[in-house]
């Protein structure tokens, strides 16, 4: 995170907390945990079957018909549905040699970002503090940035809560760090199903609360989104001497490392499959060291 931002950020949490708290609170804002699909606009039906085939469309090997993919994200668009602005927003906000119809514009993308910040979408202010942070076809604000990003987390954006908990567990000068704060946002964010977000809380625990089973419960939980990621690491804490860097003190368990590999398999085969009772039927074991949570070792984590 640059430090501008990390700065813009602490004065904008000092604020924040004296509109909500007065002017004797703490620097922190009082902490909501909100989620996305609580807040997100409904979705029209027709257009959602629009922008499902747009997507089987753009996931399609080979050479794809980009024309009819744009053709189905603007109807679908036309109707407001904010998954199909995004994702149209992205192709013109990188563009694509090959990609007819889809060459870079930051005209079109800043349009569509805008319109989802209109209907209160919380990926549409996400999207909005990572352009005004890099200065994207937008003038440069590291303060409209943190303040774009603070409104995001508010509405429920898992992406904008785990960038705030990082800011607290890691950009902080070390003397005012507060893991406890980092922890509230990443929590939040790794109870939602943004599989992105779930990875940055697994690492949150293996790196600064150094729980290997809380963390390794997150990495299943982005497998059962469909992760390879998530997979990966499942692979490489159960796998059989010689171990990976990523082991996180586990016993070696050949059946735990062929299911997991079997289903890696089958995801890279579907990149669309999900795994949706992975974690109930398949609960991790206790950490020889660290139990089933290293703050609560008899009991397993949740959400």
């Amino acid at each position: 995170m640059p430090k501008p931002l990390i700065k813009t950020i602490y004065y904008c949490v000092i604020i924040i907390s004296l509109l909500l708290n007065g002017a004797a609170a703490m620097a922190y804002p009082g902490f909501t945990c909100a989620y996305e699909r609580d807040n997100n606009p409904p979705l029209d039906p027709q257009a959602e079957s629009w922008f499902q085939q747009a997507r089987i469309l753009e996931k399609t090997r080979g050479v794809k018909d980009w024309k009819k993919i744009v053709s189905l994200y603007e109807q679908a668009i036309a109707k407001d549905h904010w998954k199909a602005m995004h994702n149209l927003a992205g192709l013109y906000r990188t563009g694509w040699p090959g990609r007819p119809g889809v060459e870079q514009d930051t005209g079109k993308m800043l349009d569509l970002y805008e319109r989802m910040v209109k209907l209160k979408v919380p990926l549409g202010y996400y999207n909005w503090s990572v352009i005004t942070e890099r200065g994207k076809g937008v003038l440069k604000s590291e303060r409209m940035a943190a303040s774009y990003l603070f409104q995001a987390a508010q509405l429920g954006s898992p992406l904008a809560q785990v960038q705030i908990g990082q800011y607290f567990a890691y950009a902080l000068p070390r003397h005012k760090q507060d893991d406890d704060m980092a922890e509230r946002y990443y929590r939040c964010a790794g109870a939602q199903e943004d599989s992105d977000a779930i990875l940055k809380t697994a690492s949150f625990y293996d790196t600064a609360k150094d729980n290997k089973p809380r963390s390794l419960f997150y990495y299943q939980r982005a497998a059962s989104l469909g992760n390879s990621t998530g997979f990966n690491y499942l692979i490489g804490v159960f796998k059989p001497i010689p171990r990976p860097i990523h082991n996180f003190g586990y016993k070696p368990d050949e059946k735990l490392c062929a299911l997991y590999s079997n289903l890696s398999k089958q995801l890279d085969e579907d990149p669309r499959l999900l795994f949706p009772n992975l974690m109930k039927d398949h609960p991790l074991p206790p950490h020889p060291t660290q139990g089933f949570d290293a703050e609560h070792p008899d009991r397993r984590p949740e959400l």
